[in-house]
């Protein structure tokens, strides 16, 4: 009976319970604390959001002006608790506080924007994200653009200058405006964008200073992007442009947003397995396509922000990547949706599985060594899994974990999922032996 209970009232502990409460009063408390010490602090602070390559974009000027300062960083994070914990722990000396800012839900980004009060704005670029809550670009353009509203007049803002929803955002702000894009009007103006696995990405700009060779270490062309908003802020800020370049060269890509893990006599694996929004779908086919290997494959999971309903996803991905790849394998229960030929079918160019781990098996079954293959999936199907069973031993391959962060920064790879509390606890004991405060 008692077991009855707490199951029945379990949804209702978790939002209403002990646990529930102090968690809101900390955050509370934790907010209260973020604004007086936003007020104080001395340092120069970044917001940066879009609908892509914010992450990227926020990792990648941060690691350029560590090249001539103290930073602070918030980075993947990008919630309003994660905003208030940086600028509570933002050191009193640091030069620049450098925070990711997100948006799920409208209403969002304001909240966020008031408790930075932003010196600098980036906006990357506006897509078709979280379709549920925006249904429309307009509606995220208008959430994006109130970070670029809570610049004061002695700010700055970084816009995109081929992206018309961004550019629009300009007229929300008195700060100074700098662009940066194609568009021959740009004021770091992109003359040239040049990837083609192996060979990685190096972005030619054009600006007040001079003409400059940024080679990366990105896989794809959609990078200049995240490359290009960093370095003109970077420069705008000061920075040298040479020193900009060598520390974007010196940047390693994130493994698992468009990372490359080459294993030994096996295939090598390009990782893309934090997000798949329908509109970054191309981008990651075109690095596949681009590339020179021998041979090619995509693993292709679930898709998300699409519309017109799951197969729109499904099949923009298959048919973009049929013509440059010599497989394609879906991982869900939407593969049938791409529609593919019986021939397709019968001859493996197209295949599916329901579970991550069948379309591990099989990948191991039939590699090659001079292999390139594709993994696309949303961060919940943790994907990542396919190329790590090639340098660990993956015993997890539970389906519906519900962890929102990849399995290396889980760091239960190793444990099969039913163990994973035990160990958790057993983790737990050592760091506390050791003085550190676990997370969980």
């Amino acid at each position: 009976m008692y077991q009855g209970f707490k199951n029945a009232t379990r949804s209702f502990r978790r939002k209403h319970g002990p646990r529930a409460i102090m968690a809101r009063l900390g955050n509370g408390l934790r907010l209260k604390l973020a604004q007086l010490k936003r007020g104080r602090s001395e340092a120069l602070h970044i917001g940066i959001t879009g609908s892509s390559a914010k992450s990227t974009t926020t990792a990648l000027l941060a690691h350029i002006l560590e090249g001539q300062g103290s930073v602070h960083a918030q980075i993947y994070e990008n919630t309003i608790p994660q905003l208030a914990r940086t600028l509570c722990s933002a050191p009193l000396q640091a030069d620049y506080i450098v925070a990711e800012v997100g948006a799920t839900v409208k209403g969002s980004i304001m909240p966020m924007a008031r408790l930075l009060r932003p010196d600098v704005a980036i906006i990357t670029k506006v897509g078709l994200e979280h379709y549920s809550a925006f249904r429309g670009k307009d509606a995220v353009a208008r959430e994006k653009g109130e970070l670029v509203a809570a610049l004061r007049p002695s700010g700055l803002a970084i816009l995109n200058a081929d992206d018309p929803h961004v550019m629009a955002m300009a007229k929300r702000t008195q700060a100074r405006i700098v662009t940066f894009g194609r568009s021959e009007n740009a004021d770091y103006r992109l003359d040239a964008a040049e990837a083609s696995f192996p060979q990685l990405l190096k972005v030619t700009v054009s600006c007040r200073k001079g003409s400059f060779e940024l080679q990366t270490a990105f896989v794809g062309e959609e990078f200049w992007i995240a490359t290009l908003g960093a370095f003109a802020t970077a420069v705008e800020l000061g920075v040298a442009p040479t020193l900009a370049a060598s520390r974007i060269a010196s940047f390693p890509a994130p493994w698992n947003r468009c990372g490359v893990l080459a294993t030994s006599g096996g295939p090598t694996f390009i990782i893309d397995t934090v997000k798949a929004p329908n509109d970054s779908i191309p981008a990651a086919i075109a690095i596949l396509r681009k590339s020179r290997a021998a041979n090619k494959r995509a693993i292709i999971g679930f898709i998300s922000d699409y519309t017109g309903g799951t197969r729109k996803g499904t099949a923009l991905a298959y048919d973009l990547a049929y013509p440059c790849s010599d497989q394609f394998i879906f991982v869900g229960e939407n593969g049938h949706r791409a529609r593919p030929s019986e021939d397709d079918k019968k001859s493996g160019k197209f295949i599916d599985f329901l579970l991550p781990r069948e379309a591990s098996d099989y990948v191991r079954a039939t590699s090659r060594p001079d292999e390139l293959i594709l993994l696309k999936g949303s961060q919940t199907q943790h994907l990542e899994r396919i190329a790590l069973s090639w340098t660990h031993d993956v015993r997890c391959w539970e389906t519906n974990c519900g962890k929102y962060i990849d399995c290396l920064q889980c760091g239960m790879v190793e444990v099969p999922y039913n163990e994973h509390r035990q160990a958790r606890k057993a983790r737990a004991r050592v760091w506390r032996s050791k003085g550190f405060s676990p997370s969980g």
